[in-house]
């Protein structure tokens, strides 16, 4: 069964998903988010895994290549941790062929393994050695998370040391508001909810009051030009940004597999306004067989071949 924290979390990741790749990875750069559902075959012995679900995948980019950062959200101890992230890396590397970064963020204080994951066998021979990230959020001070200046992490701020503060809700509203990212309070206020379930009644109380102000507030704004025009102002900030990164994304591929290429991927990334488009032609790109056939979907895209078939070289069959 789903849970709240794991809703509330991946909820967190759709919205600010680069701030929370640069808080496992700085330097990192987020792309797009990649389909984390894993079906095996199904053998009587190994039911359970059937089809395994990572919480979050992302495609990246770190130093100019791909990679891929996998998360995992973690409400409460589990000792089979290290072998289920295990699984999800070596799954995801085949799939998309690129190195995994595997991390899980634990959201309240509860048994955590180590780091790396090791095996031997009986004479002590190595079998497994494998390294993974581990965030323990109760640990660190809300100072700590303030001081990253990314506003997708100021949710986080009632899962640190001090989040049971009324002072810590009140700067992340306070910091939330300031920068206009309400869907990010709304998480940020249900994240405290669920941490402060054992607070006493006075303080649940007080809670509850942020919730109801902050839902009759979204309620007013949306009722004004003002805010629909910031609405769509984000929608077109956001669609420039997934096209710039994607773009930078795909000539990073072409350069690692056809050196060749580069500059014709770069003109063909310039030459694409529709995201669809670019991501579709990203994925092709890191699957074709040969440097031609990479030319020719290449050429496709650009201005004066678009009457071209992608997968032609501009002559008629």
């Amino acid at each position: 069964m789903v849970s709240s924290w794991d809703l509330s979390l991946k909820r967190l990741f759709s919205l600010a998903a680069q701030d929370l790749i640069t808080f496992v990875l700085p330097g990192a750069s987020h792309v797009q988010q990649a389909s984390g559902e894993f079906v095996l075959a199904i053998d009587p012995p190994l039911t359970e895994l059937g089809a395994l679900y990572a919480d979050a995948l992302s495609t990246c980019t770190l130093a100019g290549k791909p990679l891929l950062i996998h998360l995992e959200f973690q409400s409460r101890a589990d000792p089979s941790m290290p072998q289920r992230l295990l699984m999800y890396n070596i799954l995801a590397d085949r799939r998309f062929g690129y190195p995994v970064l595997s991390c899980v963020i634990y959201l309240r204080r509860c048994g955590v393994p180590t780091t790396p994951y090791q095996r031997f066998l009986p004479d002590d021979s190595p079998v497994h050695e494998f390294y993974f990230r581990i965030v323990k959020l109760w640990e660190l001070s809300a100072q700590a998370l303030l001081a990253r200046q990314l506003p997708g992490l100021l949710p986080l701020l009632p899962l640190s040391r001090e989040g049971h503060s009324r002072q810590v809700i009140r700067t992340m509203i306070e910091r939330l508001q300031q920068a206009r990212q309400y869907e990010l309070l709304e998480v940020g206020l249900l994240l405290a909810s669920l941490a402060w379930a054992d607070a006493p009644a006075s303080e649940r109380q007080w809670l509850q009051e942020q919730f109801t102000m902050l839902t009759e507030f979204l309620q007013e704004l949306k009722q004004t030009d003002a805010a629909r025009a910031l609405i769509q102002e984000g929608r077109q900030e956001g669609l420039q940004e997934g096209l710039q990164k994607n773009r930078r994304l795909l000539v990073d591929i072409v350069s690692a597999r056809f050196s060749s290429l580069s500059e014709l991927a770069a003109l063909a990334a310039t030459a694409i306004s529709d995201l669809d488009t670019l991501l579709t032609l990203t994925g092709q790109a890191s699957t074709v067989p040969d440097a031609e056939h990479l030319r020719s979907l290449l050429l496709a895209h650009l201005p004066d071949n678009a009457g071209q078939s992608p997968t032609g070289n501009g002559s008629q069959p």
